[in-house]
């Protein structure tokens, strides 16, 4: 595992990475992995003249281990990071605790903890730089007249939500996350007509009480090689 950053911008940013470079045989969870699992926890609280840090996540894919189907990876993978100086364009100390779950017949709990100074006067080195930018642009995009999702509707039941799409292709794999404690199975095509899929995508656990009408859902799609990924509000 290892951080890379390069020197804040003149406007407070900074770019960074995780990498988490798994051996054949291994996997590790998405940022919602589903029923099951440990998302990636990166803590950034000890760090200094950092005001707000992201964690962004490539496209997973659904695995199924023999006990579970989960959403994660099973190959190296690079977390994009961004971080906003709290005073832009000085040096900034990050300071992050890495916990996250790492798999091969069973899933054990991995910590870390990183501190890397960064300043202006800083030189990346053009392979920290094309890890960096790589990773940034391997993530998925926004939606496009070619690939993208509409119509996302919960159901009269309130057990499922359903929602259309146009792609590329008919390969489609669909990642659905909503608020802290909804879980989604993996969404299920229902018709296709003029050019879009309808999904279906049922409620596997939500909070007692609770509605998503009002709230908002994350849909993550891929096909092919491309990847895109939206939140949209439910009616």
């Amino acid at each position: 595992m290892r951080l890379t950053a390069l020197p804040p911008s003149e406007d407070g940013v900074i770019l960074a990475i995780l990498d988490v470079d798994l051996l054949p045989g291994w996997k590790t969870y998405w940022r919602d992995p589903g029923d099951a699992g440990i998302p990636p926890q990166l803590d950034f609280a000890k760090s200094a003249n950092i005001e707000t840090a992201e964690t962004k996540f490539p496209a997973p894919e659904r695995i199924d281990d023999g006990y579970a189907v989960w959403a994660g990876y099973t190959y190296p993978v690079a977390f994009p990071i961004r971080l906003d100086q709290r005073e832009a364009g000085t040096q900034s100390v990050i300071d992050v605790n890495v916990f996250m779950g790492i798999c091969e017949k069973i899933c054990i709990p991995v910590q870390a903890e990183f501190n890397v100074t960064v300043a202006p006067q800083d030189a990346a080195t053009d392979y920290e730089k094309h890890l960096v930018e790589t990773a940034f642009r391997q993530l998925p995009a926004q939606p496009h007249d070619g690939f993208r999702i509409d119509g996302v509707t919960l159901d009269d039941n309130g057990k499922s939500v359903s929602f259309n799409m146009h792609a590329p292709g008919d390969e489609i794999e669909i990642f659905v996350t909503g608020p802290q404690g909804w879980v989604f199975d993996a969404p299920q095509a229902q018709a296709s007509k003029d050019g879009y899929t309808t999904f279906q995508a049922p409620i596997l656990d939500a909070p007692q009480d609770a509605t998503l009408s009002g709230a908002s859902v994350v849909i993550l799609a891929k096909a092919g090689r491309q990847s895109i990924e939206t939140e949209i509000s439910v009616p």
